[in-house]
Protein backbone atom coordinates (compact mmCIF):
# COMPACT_ATOMS: atom_id res chain seq x y z
CA UNK A 1 0.00 0.00 0.00
CA UNK A 2 1.32 3.24 -0.89
CA UNK A 3 2.07 6.22 1.81
CA UNK A 4 -0.61 8.68 2.18
CA UNK A 5 -0.53 11.70 -0.02
CA UNK A 6 1.28 14.96 1.49
CA UNK A 7 -1.95 16.52 2.08
CA UNK A 8 -3.59 13.51 4.12
CA UNK A 9 -0.46 13.73 6.10
CA UNK A 10 -0.93 17.15 6.78
CA UNK A 11 -5.00 16.62 7.17
CA UNK A 12 -3.86 13.81 9.75
CA UNK A 13 -0.80 16.17 11.55
CA UNK A 14 -3.67 18.85 12.67
CA UNK A 15 -6.59 15.95 13.83
CA UNK A 16 -4.67 13.15 15.37
CA UNK A 17 -1.91 15.80 16.81
CA UNK A 18 -3.70 18.88 17.88
CA UNK A 19 -7.04 18.20 17.82
CA UNK A 20 -7.04 14.80 19.57
CA UNK A 21 -3.67 16.09 21.35
CA UNK A 22 -1.87 13.20 21.11
CA UNK A 23 1.93 13.21 21.22
CA UNK A 24 2.47 9.69 20.85
CA UNK A 25 1.41 10.72 17.01
CA UNK A 26 4.03 12.80 16.32
CA UNK A 27 6.50 10.60 15.72
CA UNK A 28 4.02 8.80 13.57
CA UNK A 29 4.19 11.79 11.01
CA UNK A 30 7.21 13.89 12.33
CA UNK A 31 10.15 12.14 11.06
CA UNK A 32 12.93 11.89 12.84
CA UNK A 33 15.96 13.64 11.23
CA UNK A 34 12.30 16.00 10.74
CA UNK A 35 12.75 19.85 10.63
CA UNK A 36 9.61 22.46 11.85
CA UNK A 37 10.85 25.95 10.84
CA UNK A 38 9.61 29.11 12.64
CA UNK A 39 7.70 26.93 15.00
CA UNK A 40 7.00 28.27 18.48
CA UNK A 41 6.25 31.71 19.73
CA UNK A 42 9.77 33.37 19.10
CA UNK A 43 10.16 31.54 15.88
CA UNK A 44 12.66 29.04 16.86
CA UNK A 45 12.86 25.63 15.07
CA UNK A 46 11.98 22.01 16.23
CA UNK A 47 14.64 19.41 15.09
CA UNK A 48 12.98 15.95 15.68
CA UNK A 49 9.84 14.52 16.99
CA UNK A 50 11.32 14.97 20.67
CA UNK A 51 11.72 19.11 20.24
CA UNK A 52 8.21 18.77 18.88
CA UNK A 53 6.55 17.54 21.02
CA UNK A 54 8.40 20.12 23.79
CA UNK A 55 6.80 22.73 21.69
CA UNK A 56 3.59 21.14 21.90
CA UNK A 57 3.41 19.94 25.34
CA UNK A 58 4.23 23.84 26.34
CA UNK A 59 1.98 24.93 23.56
CA UNK A 60 -1.29 22.99 25.28
CA UNK A 61 -0.03 23.95 28.64
CA UNK A 62 -1.14 27.21 28.21
CA UNK A 63 -4.06 26.43 25.38
CA UNK A 64 -5.92 23.61 26.55
CA UNK A 65 -8.98 23.86 24.51
CA UNK A 66 -6.78 24.60 21.18
CA UNK A 67 -8.88 23.37 18.10
CA UNK A 68 -7.77 23.90 14.62
CA UNK A 69 -9.96 24.08 11.86
CA UNK A 70 -8.22 23.62 8.15
CA UNK A 71 -10.15 25.88 5.67
CA UNK A 72 -7.70 24.70 2.75
CA UNK A 73 -5.34 22.28 1.74
CA UNK A 74 -3.05 22.26 -1.49
CA UNK A 75 -0.29 19.68 -2.64
CA UNK A 76 2.03 19.26 -5.38
CA UNK A 77 4.70 16.27 -5.83
CA UNK A 78 6.19 15.96 -1.99
CA UNK A 79 4.76 19.31 -0.90
CA UNK A 80 1.45 20.34 1.33
CA UNK A 81 0.16 23.32 2.44
CA UNK A 82 -2.46 24.26 4.69
CA UNK A 83 -4.34 27.56 5.65
CA UNK A 84 -5.73 27.30 8.82
CA UNK A 85 -7.37 28.80 11.93
CA UNK A 86 -7.05 27.68 15.40
CA UNK A 87 -9.33 28.95 18.32
CA UNK A 88 -8.29 29.09 22.12
CA UNK A 89 -8.36 30.19 25.67
CA UNK A 90 -5.07 31.45 27.22
CA UNK A 91 -5.75 28.92 30.13
CA UNK A 92 -2.40 27.72 31.59
CA UNK A 93 1.16 28.85 31.82
CA UNK A 94 2.88 27.03 29.66
CA UNK A 95 4.62 29.52 27.92
CA UNK A 96 5.34 31.18 30.89
CA UNK A 97 2.64 34.12 30.86
CA UNK A 98 -0.16 33.64 34.35
CA UNK A 99 -3.51 32.54 32.24
CA UNK A 100 -5.47 35.90 31.12
CA UNK A 101 -8.73 33.46 30.53
CA UNK A 102 -8.50 35.48 26.77
CA UNK A 103 -10.36 33.46 24.03
CA UNK A 104 -9.05 34.28 20.68
CA UNK A 105 -8.58 32.90 17.26
CA UNK A 106 -5.45 33.08 15.09
CA UNK A 107 -4.59 32.32 11.98
CA UNK A 108 -1.75 30.87 9.88
CA UNK A 109 -0.16 28.33 7.13
CA UNK A 110 1.43 25.42 7.40
CA UNK A 111 3.69 24.11 4.35
CA UNK A 112 5.26 20.25 4.83
CA UNK A 113 7.70 18.99 2.52
CA UNK A 114 6.19 14.97 2.78
CA UNK A 115 8.23 11.96 1.90
CA UNK A 116 7.57 8.32 2.40
CA UNK A 117 4.26 9.42 4.89
CA UNK A 118 6.15 11.78 6.98
CA UNK A 119 6.76 15.41 7.45
CA UNK A 120 10.58 15.65 6.85
CA UNK A 121 10.42 19.82 6.51
CA UNK A 122 7.76 21.90 7.68
CA UNK A 123 7.18 25.90 7.68
CA UNK A 124 4.80 27.73 10.13
CA UNK A 125 3.68 31.13 9.51
CA UNK A 126 1.03 32.33 12.18
CA UNK A 127 -0.51 35.29 13.54
CA UNK A 128 2.27 35.40 16.63
CA UNK A 129 1.35 39.46 17.14
CA UNK A 130 -2.55 38.45 17.31
CA UNK A 131 -1.64 35.31 20.13
CA UNK A 132 0.33 38.10 21.83
CA UNK A 133 -1.86 41.10 21.96
CA UNK A 134 -5.20 38.87 22.54
CA UNK A 135 -3.28 37.23 25.52
CA UNK A 136 -1.80 40.30 27.20
CA UNK A 137 2.43 38.99 26.63
CA UNK A 138 1.90 42.71 24.39
CA UNK A 139 -0.09 45.56 24.89
CA UNK A 140 -0.83 47.76 21.67
CA UNK A 141 0.51 51.18 21.23
CA UNK A 142 -2.43 53.87 21.54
Amino acid sequence: MPPPSPGSVLRLWFEEVWNQRDPDRIATYFAPDAVAYALDESGADAHGPEAFRVFFERFLGSFSDLHFTLHEVVEAGPMAVARWSASLTHSGNGLGIAPTGASLTVTGMTMARVEDGMIREGWNEWDRLRLATGCGMLVPAG
